[in-house]
């Protein structure tokens, strides 16, 4: 159905109050709206009826039987995004807070999209998610094993996207420096650049080739299991959720039941990694927005392995990256009836300053 003006600023203006209020609009609070008069004179309340009617009749709109007002359906809201909405400006105080809170130094990039997520969440009053780097594409960059007297010692793993593993051992004396750097530097020769995909196939004597001193290669071996553990650690689907119980303060959840099971299945880590993935690859637009970065809005039914407890949901997300590779996806998960102009200024604004932040690391 090609819209014309007058539907457009009808279905805009429906959308926009059930948003503000979660009430279905109802035609005399469209017909004392000025911005109508001041646009298209003044109108009755049977010519808006029969505007609404047409819009329901075409799928945009819905007539719950319970109230004489409209809301927004999945397919309405669509056409909202694609062709009406446009980001606002950031307020100073919005950027003032991101950039306090997403700021370097960062430790690792899960900690960077940890201080992002909550900051969304503070933001915007949803659930925030991000994605951590793909361990299938990443690699190593270097390690590090530094002494912890008397008796111990710390490994530090440290990958190409960013993500930093630690992990203490002990040991029965002091460890001599120059053994200490012997090893460390043996061991990055052997594994840095190299997929940590590779690496999780490797065995120790596939890289002990060139150790002879019997103490030496001891520290290497049991290096080296520290490093293979890590490796095992670190999941392929990594994903970061805050904000669950934000969901309860919106009606589309006051049933109890239906706000559990929208937070078991946020808190399904296949799912949400399947959306993330899956929601960049999808058509995106780009923000006429001083950022100019590419989002992805996911609507309702929309969402990719779509479950019935997702259904009453919308995704908006952007990826996030450093030194021109993307490494994830951030972004926002709230009902249908979200506040989508908020969420396209300030989640592109937040991979915006993540970049900046994995780019000192």
């Amino acid at each position: 159905m090609k819209l014309e003006p007058r539907q457009r600023a009808l279905l805009a203006a429906v959308i926009e109050r059930y948003v503000e209020n979660a009430e279905p609009v109802g035609s005399a609070s469209l017909v004392a709206d000025p911005r109508f008069r001041a646009q298209f004179g003044q109108m009755s309340s049977a010519t808006v009826r029969n505007e609404l009617a047409e819009l329901e009749a075409a799928g945009l709109l819905a007539h719950p039987h319970t109230s004489a007002g409209r809301v927004p359906t999945d397919a309405g809201y669509r056409l909202y995004v694609n062709e009406m909405l446009q980001p606002r400006r950031m307020k100073p105080s919005e950027r003032a807070h991101i950039n306090a809170q997403v700021a370097p130094p960062i430790s690792s990039v899960e900690d960077a999209l940890r201080e992002a997520t909550t900051t969304l969440v503070k933001l915007m009053g949803y659930p925030a998610l991000a994605s951590l780097p793909n361990t299938r594409s990443d690699t190593m960059r270097h390690l590090q094993i530094n002494p912890l007297p008397p008796h111990r010692l710390i490994l530090v793993l440290v990958t190409s996207a960013g993500r930093i593993e630690h992990r203490l051992f002990e040991v029965e004396e002091e460890v001599p420096a120059a053994r200490l750097t012997t090893v460390v530097n043996f061991l990055n020769e052997k594994l840095s650049g190299r997929s940590l995909a590779a690496l999780r196939t490797l065995q120790f004597e596939d890289v002990a080739a060139g150790l002879h001193d019997a103490p030496t290669v001891a520290l290497a071996k049991r290096a080296w299991a520290l490093v293979s553990q890590s490796l095992s650690d670190l999941s392929d689907d990594g994903i970061i959720v805050q904000g669950l119980t934000t969901l309860l303060n919106e009606p589309e959840f006051a049933d109890i039941h239906q706000a559990r099971a929208a937070m078991r299945m946020l808190e399904d880590s296949g799912t949400m990694s399947d959306l993330l993935r899956d929601s960049i690859i999808l058509p995106v637009r780009v923000s006429d927005g001083d950022l100019s970065r590419p989002y992805a809005i996911v609507i309702g039914k929309e969402l990719p392995h779509v479950n019935p407890a997702l259904e009453r949901l919308s995704f908006v997300g952007v990826a996030y990256g450093a030194g021109g590779e993307m490494l994830g996806t951030v972004g926002v998960m709230g009902p249908t009836r979200m506040k989508y102009a908020d969420a396209i200024t300030l989640v592109p604004a937040l991979a915006a300053r993540l970049q900046v932040c994995l780019e000192t690391m």
